[in-house]
């Protein structure tokens, strides 16, 4: 089969690898989008996370985020059957082919026709936004502050405005993203660039200091970020007794305050991933309308272009999501 396969950072070749053979009880998937995420992204810039990829001989085959169709299927799998549009848990997704061994056939999940494979493939990133948001317990009268507009950022807002009518402020450097942040429903939006973000998110909650209710950071850093990183941010902009949900990876450690941790009694959170319960929850928020994820999808790209997909999907001015097309 064809496939995408990152042989390090920096390099990932289009290439035919050996097609996957499904087992007794397993499932064949044709892989009709997978998205880039960013730990795909770590990946690809300097080989971590090579946990979340399907080794091969020539390499790893990327991606966790997709949906296709069932091609054949060993045995009776109870509910599955060739045709069947589907997502699936796993990893591999940059390749034609992917199957879905008993361990993981659970979270292999029917898509509704209305739903489309290129939205379907957004579903994975959403559960683990829906992850962070279901650990916030977001509520009504509240003011919430997204550090990070990306894929991940994004859908944190998303899933709050499905559920809650808190305000919410979303932070980024990319004047795109914070544009698509004001369509999907933010109150305020800052540009990072432009404006230090505390002191700008002090004026828009009328406080002249800055007394959120709770911060997510969706932003981590980067290996050659320099500066107050977004986490030290979010420990000065939560109010006393708030919290902050810690759901980006980092890619060097970074200093933090925990003097402001104790001394404001403050929840600090992290957020992996996604329950298999929430995973279902999100593929009903897309299939129920309450969220729509079309405008995140940016870029489309052929799965021999898989070289230029990573490259693009690394420019946050111009990429949100980028999709791979096997």
């Amino acid at each position: 089969m064809k496939a995408a396969v990152f042989h390090g950072p920096g390099d990932v070749r289009f290439g035919e690898v050996a097609t996957p053979e499904p087992g007794e009880g397993e499932a064949l998937i044709r892989v009709r989008a997978c998205g880039i995420c960013g730990s795909d992204l770590h990946t690809y810039r300097h080989g971590m996370f090579r946990q979340l990829g399907l080794p091969v001989d020539e390499g790893l085959i990327l991606g966790h985020e997709f949906s296709g169709e069932v091609v054949e299927t060993r045995g009776t799998i109870e509910g599955l059957a060739v045709g069947d549009r589907v997502i699936a848990a796993g990893v591999g997704g940059n390749a034609e082919y992917y199957v879905a061994r008993a361990p993981t056939l659970p979270l292999v999940l029917h898509v509704p026709d209305d739903v489309s494979f290129e939205e379907a493939a957004t579903t994975e990133p959403l559960a683990t936004s829906l992850h962070a948001v279901n650990l916030a317990e977001p509520a009504d009268a509240e003011t919430i502050v997204v550090l990070g507009a990306g894929i991940i950022g994004l859908g944190v807002l998303q899933t709050i405005r499905a559920r809650c009518s808190a305000k919410t402020i979303v932070v980024d450097l990319s004047d795109r993203r914070l544009a698509l942040a004001e369509k999907l429903g933010a109150a305020e939006t800052v540009n990072a660039r432009r404006h230090d973000a505390v002191s700008r998110i002090g004026e828009l909650t009328d406080s002249g200091q800055a007394n959120v209710d709770t911060v997510f950071d969706c932003a981590g850093v980067t290996r050659d970020f320099t500066g107050a990183s977004p986490l030290a941010q979010a420990l000065s902009l939560v109010r006393p007794n708030g919290k902050v949900l810690v759901v980006a990876a980092f890619e060097k450690p970074i200093e933090v305050d925990f003097n402001l941790v104790m001394g404001k009694g403050l929840h600090l959170i992290g957020s992996f991933a996604w329950s298999p319960a929430e995973f279902a929850q999100a593929l009903d928020l897309l299939s129920s309308g309450k969220v729509d994820r079309r405008p995140l999808i940016t870029h489309e790209f052929a799965l021999e272009n898989a070289s230029e997909a990573y490259e693009t999907q690394l420019r946050a001015d111009e990429a949100v999501k980028v999709l791979l097309k096997p």
